[in-house]
């Protein structure tokens, strides 16, 4: 598993190591949590800056299964009231959703579509990682990895 404790470059590492040690479909599970992670805590760090205190907005985020519910509550808490769609841009959620799918069938035991549909879909899913991150970090000034702030943007 990566830490969020450690730097984005080092677990940018670990995601390349995993793409070309692991077999394709544990690098890809690993990716598609890894950028589910970054979109929920960027969320969580959105609620808290609407005012919520710090216990209240991790039970929101807890409450939201799935990364559709995440997709759907965003609006509630993004500054301008926009969906996600318009921060990250259609493809990216459309890769995003798709791998999700694709890893909550795989982990679940409910389909395997081989290792050359992981490899395929990898590197799109990664593209898109790096896209997100970047796009939260100018819209927010915060893409889900160093520490909370409050409304103030002070330290938690």
């Amino acid at each position: 598993m990566i830490s969020l404790r450690r730097r984005y470059k080092t677990a940018r590492a670990r995601i390349e190591e995993l793409k070309n040690s692991a077999p394709a479909d544990e690098a890809f599970v690993m990716t598609v949590f890894f950028v589910e992670k970054i979109m929920r805590r960027t969320l969580l760090q959105l609620i808290i800056w609407k005012g919520m205190s710090f216990e209240n907005a991790m039970k929101v985020v807890k409450r939201l299964n799935g990364l559709w519910h995440v997709i759907d509550a965003w609006p509630c808490y993004d500054p301008s009231n926009r969906v996600l769609e318009r921060i990250i841009g259609q493809p990216n959620i459309d890769i995003v959703t798709k791998a999700a799918q694709k890893r909550n069938s795989l982990v679940h035991g409910s389909g395997n579509e081989g290792q050359k549909v992981y490899t395929r879909l990898l590197p799109l899913l990664v593209s898109a990682l790096d896209d997100i991150k970047q796009k939260f970090e100018a819209e927010y000034g915060y893409y889900g990895w160093h520490g909370l702030t409050d409304g103030a943007r002070k330290k938690l």
